[in-house]
C-alpha cells in the first residue's frame, strides 16, 4: 500500500494523510474490518447469517435460491439431480 487510495499519490510509510489530496491513509485496524466485513457478507455462514436473522426468513430463503438456482448451470444441476437420487436411493435400500 504505498499509493494513496483517492489520487494514487506515491506514500512514505510514515505519514498518515496525503499531502496531495489531504485524505487520511487507512490503519491496519480500519483494513481488517473491512476485510472481515466483506467475508461476513459473501461467504456461506455470513449468507446463512442474512437469512436467520432477517425479519421474514421465508422470503429472503426463496430470494437466496432464486440467486443460486439463476447461477447454475445445467451441468451443476445435473450433478444436484445425480447426489439427491444417489441418496434416495441409498435411503430406500437402507428402509
Amino acid at each position: 500500500m504505498n499509493n494513496c487510495q483517492s489520487c494514487g499519490f506515491q506514500r512514505k510509510d510514515s505519514e498518515k494523510k496525503c499531502p496531495q489530496c489531504g485524505s487520511f491513509y487507512l490503519t491496519i485496524a480500519e483494513l481488517i474490518a473491512e476485510e472481515v466485513a466483506y467475508e461476513e457478507k459473501n461467504s456461506f455462514l455470513g449468507q446463512c447469517k442474512r437469512i436467520l436473522f432477517s425479519n421474514n426468513i421465508k422470503d429472503e430463503l426463496l430470494v437466496k435460491l432464486g440467486q443460486f438456482n439463476a447461477d447454475l448451470t445445467k451441468k451443476g444441476m445435473f450433478t444436484i439431480f445425480l447426489m439427491i437420487a444417489f441418496i434416495f436411493a441409498l435411503l430406500l435400500s437402507v428402509l
